[in-house]
């Protein structure tokens, strides 16, 4: 935006919440900075359009506030709602959650966890200087205890550290780039690392370009961390290149809860290290045995479905037993 200062910090908080508020300028624009990032109490605001659009697209967008929630508005409801962000928001989760509150929960990353990821541009070796950095984001949803907690579209990135461009055939290029952080599903900054874990992982699915990108390789039969050598080439690598990272350590999250019957517990910070899986783990749904009438068992077969060769023991009665009959059927 443009024009005086106080009147933009008054426009953000008109947008957010309709009214604006009391104290000085500073104490002011760290309230909304709160609103947007913070979830010390709640998750912000940024965290909840999250939990919208992964609900309704199984991704995160990109982009302002505004447009991400008019998308989404007009996706559900086919127009753009009046009113305040807030309200807009409360909106959107009765009509995907069925509930104003999203149904939300603090969970244990543990130190280790994989995150798939891709670059979002073009890398060459012969362009790239150290201190640049490599936008990545997020292409598999990653759960912890059925909790998502990253999901596919969320952003993050890497610096390079070093750059070795190709001179002659002894001379090949080579980038050395450490993928240091990726958002998690609340906003949230996490230390990533491109650590033993994530390269066995690439090594393992042939995924040569992504450790090209990182500009070493995992040797499963040494253990031992070899350079990647092109030679007399360049790298250069297309968006798109997909490559695992994994977290550097615990970190306590929100995420989005996947049993709508399971309260979440505040997980102070401080408490990280001393958290036992029991402490942070959801209980598993009971899954009910389904039963079947009688009927159904007996139901013939369509008349014009095709003709399948019966298994050995499908279809056949057990003689010299007295009581039902009950004959295998086909799953569906």
């Amino acid at each position: 935006q443009s024009g005086a200062l106080l009147d933009r910090i008054s426009r953000l908080e008109k947008s957010y919440s309709g009214q604006n508020m009391n104290g000085n300028m500073n104490a002011r624009i760290e309230a909304i900075y709160d609103i947007l990032y913070d979830n010390s109490a709640d998750v912000g605001i940024l965290a909840k359009i999250n939990l919208l659009e992964w609900n309704v697209n199984h991704q995160v967008a990109s982009g302002g506030i505004d447009m991400r929630l008019t998308a989404l508005e007009n996706q559900i409801t086919g127009k753009k709602a009046e009113g305040t962000f807030n309200e807009r928001i409360r909106q959107l989760a009765k009509a995907t959650y069925g509930e104003e509150i999203l149904p939300i929960t603090q969970i244990q990353i543990p130190a280790n966890t994989l995150i798939k990821v891709a670059t979002t541009e073009p890398v060459s070796s012969k362009i790239l200087q150290a201190g640049d950095t490599i936008s990545v984001k997020v292409v598999e949803d990653v759960f912890i205890d059925d909790n998502l907690v990253f999901a596919s579209g969320l952003p993050g990135e890497g610096v390079v550290l070093n750059v070795h461009r190709a001179k002659n055939i002894f001379s090949n290029g080579k980038i050395e780039t450490d993928f240091n952080k990726i958002k998690s599903l609340d906003g949230q900054e996490i230390e990533t690392y491109a650590g033993i874990e994530a390269l066995e992982t690439m090594e393992n699915n042939s995924m040569s370009r992504g450790l090209s990108l990182i500009g070493k390789t995992f040797s499963g039969k040494n253990k031992g961390i070899e350079e990647v050598f092109i030679r007399g080439k360049n790298i250069e690598l297309p968006e798109g290149i997909e490559l695992y990272i994994q977290t550097k350590n615990p970190v306590v999250v929100y995420g989005l809860r996947k049993n709508d019957g399971y309260v979440g517990t505040l997980i102070p910070q401080t408490e990280v290290e001393t958290l036992t899986q029991e402490e942070i783990e959801m209980p598993p749904p009971e899954n009910p045995v389904e039963t079947y009438p009688e009927s159904m068992l007996n139901k013939p077969a369509p008349t014009d479905s095709p003709e399948v060769e019966p298994r050995p023991d499908e279809g056949k009665t057990i003689e010299g037993y007295d009581g039902e009959i009950i004959e295998i059927i086909d799953e569906e």
